[in-house]
């Protein structure tokens, strides 16, 4: 007598593990301990944890792991929905005491600094893939060791670096339970246009900020190019899915620059990006000595926030950032450890300011990147000592091309404290070995402007000071409409100092803008009628006196008059 065929699949499955082919993110990767030493409380071994997120029982049988390319098959498991398995050396299991754990012989060595981790079904097709490195540690955590990387929102497993943070629970680690970050925490993100790069003369590559809907993203009508170039075909690059190829119908010329824009791009998640859709590229030319500067550095950077390296492309050409290398000089004057600026192909632009970093986020929440598109996280910097050192921006074959000795000397002299405040370039004409041509940043632009024009330059012929307290009547009610008076300064160049003070038509000061703040060459200071007893002062005629003076002997006091405003009711 036959089984019934349900009856048989329901046997077949319990028996041997049979199981429906799964979807791309049904299995995650949960949880990487990639640096386990000097232990927080776990033991010391590199794991990493899978998820079924899926409503059905996966069995991992003929599964790969690849770890920075290195491959391992996964042992036969049936991971059940809703489920953690933990993956280990086969040494480290007895060191464990959880159920859910398997140990994998030559288990492959999970990097310190970066690794890309991909899982991939029995037909070699990508189920999730995680491309991590030491920025996705919040505060540095990763030097300490001990403490694993764990993912926020499973909804949202193809977010990349903002879905993941470091591990909170007091042994450093969750593995094989309920992650300690856990949280129904949103994905705000956009999948932005990086940048664009050229495979060759026939295909560009792009790249995007996090994972996109890769049938979307296939479809060759949602990129346009200058130049009359067609696109003929697109290929979303596995295993991350946040670069296409585009195939051309004709080639790249020489010497021209071209503009692609993308449109209707969505992420997995169904989210679109409105503002960076176009990059621009060109055929690049290796640089030569001062085509690319160094511009500005943050040596000394709060506690928690990452330092930063800007360059600036001073030349004609366009510039692929594979060929040039950062480093800082040894004790005896040689040059340190090689660090590659990016392996992506990625290209620095004519007139283009770059800033590179270990952490965007970090550094974007303490500074105001008005241009986060032109900060590049990178996996290390040279080493920049807080009382001195050189950087060097050199080719692969060790051409240097611009070099900076620095000192905190070269900080401005009034400032009282140091850290947090980058070191501008003045003038690119200039070489970066003259301590002249280097300034503090701004206080009025955050004292510090990654991917910015600086906030100091050398003056120029046609410089002049004017400064300007607009609108002359405001009306702080919050209605949108001229809310606040905003004084701005043009100033003929660095180093020059700021007091401004708010005084009622009696004499009396009521606000304190600003005292002996260090301000950029242009800048500005709003008010919103709030006294120093931070309560909004009443309506009447309001005098701006402004004290301007730098270190050579120049002062500048001048008066701008305002009128603050109320609604009749």
């Amino acid at each position: 007598m036959r089984l019934p065929i349900v009856c048989s699949c329901l046997l077949l499955q319990a028996l041997t593990g049979f199981t429906q082919a799964p979807a791309i993110y049904d299995v995650i990767i949960h949880e990487v301990m990639p640096k386990p030493t000097p232990v927080a409380g776990l033991p010391p071994y590199e794991y990493i944890e899978l998820r079924n997120i899926s409503t059905a029982p996966v069995q991992l049988s003929n599964w790969r792991l690849a770890v920075n390319k290195r491959e391992v098959l996964l042992p036969v498991y049936l991971l059940q929905p809703d489920s953690l398995l933990v993956l280990c050396a086969q040494a480290a299991v007895s060191s464990y005491n959880i159920p859910n754990i398997r140990g994998i012989d030559r288990f492959p060595a999970v990097a310190d600094d970066s690794a890309l981790i991909i899982l991939y079904d029995a037909f070699k097709r990508v189920i999730h893939a995680v491309d991590y490195h030491q920025g996705w540690y919040a505060g540095g955590k990763a030097g300490k060791g001990g403490i694993s990387l764990e993912m926020i929102n499973t909804a949202f497993p193809c977010s990349g670096k903002v879905n993941w943070m470091a591990s909170t629970a007091p042994a450093g680690g969750t593995p094989g339970s309920v992650n300690a970050v856990a949280a129904n925490t949103p994905d705000l993100s956009k999948p932005d246009l990086l940048f664009a790069a050229i495979a060759d003369s026939m295909r560009v590559l792009l790249q995007f900020s996090k994972t996109l809907d890769s049938v979307l993203a296939a479809d060759p009508a949602r990129y346009q190019i200058t130049g009359g170039i067609h696109i003929t075909a697109c290929r979303v690059q596995p295993p991350l899915f946040n670069s296409v190829e585009l195939q051309l119908d004709a080639a790249i010329r020489p010497e021209e620059v071209y503009t692609i824009n993308t449109s209707g791009l969505a992420d997995c998640n169904g989210a679109t990006s409105s503002i960076y859709n176009s990059a621009t590229l060109g055929i690049s030319q290796p640089p030569a000595g001062n085509d690319v500067l160094i511009n500005e550095v943050l040596f000394y950077p709060p506690t928690g926030i990452p330092e930063f390296i800007e360059l600036y492309n001073a030349s004609r050409k366009v510039v692929n950032l594979n060929e040039l290398r950062l480093c800082a000089r040894t004790a005896g004057g040689g040059l340190g450890t090689f660090k590659k600026i990016t392996t992506s192909g990625r290209l620095l632009m004519p007139g283009q300011l770059l800033a590179f970093t270990t952490n965007k986020d970090l550094l974007c929440s303490y500074y105001n990147c008005r241009s986060p598109e032109n900060i590049q996280e990178v996996s290390g910097l040279p080493s920049m000592p807080l009382d001195g050192g050189d950087v060097v921006l050199l080719r692969a074959d060790s051409t240097v091309i611009d070099e900076l000795p620095y000192t905190s000397g070269q900080h401005f002299p009034l400032a009282s404290e140091l850290q947090g405040i980058s070191l501008e370039r003045l003038a690119y004409q200039f070489p970066a070995s003259d301590a002249a041509n280097w300034h503090s940043a701004a206080a009025s632009a955050g004292y510090a402007t990654p991917g910015w024009p600086n906030s100091q330059r050398r003056g120029n012929a046609g410089d002049s000071l004017n400064i300007v307290l607009l609108p002359e009547v405001f009306s702080p009610d919050h209605d949108g409409t001229a809310d606040v008076t905003q004084l701005s300064w043009q100033l003929p160049g660095p180093g020059f100092m700021g007091n401004v003070t708010v005084y009622d038509l009696q004499g009396k000061p009521v606000r304190y803008l600003a005292r002996n703040i260090l301000m950029g060459n242009t800048g500005y200071l709003p008010w919103d009628g709030i006294g120093e007893n931070a309560v909004v002062l009443p309506s009447g005629i309001y005098i701006f006196f402004i004290e301007i003076f730098n270190l050579q002997g120049y002062v500048k006091r001048c008066k701008r008059t305002v009128v603050m405003a109320r609604k009749l009711n």
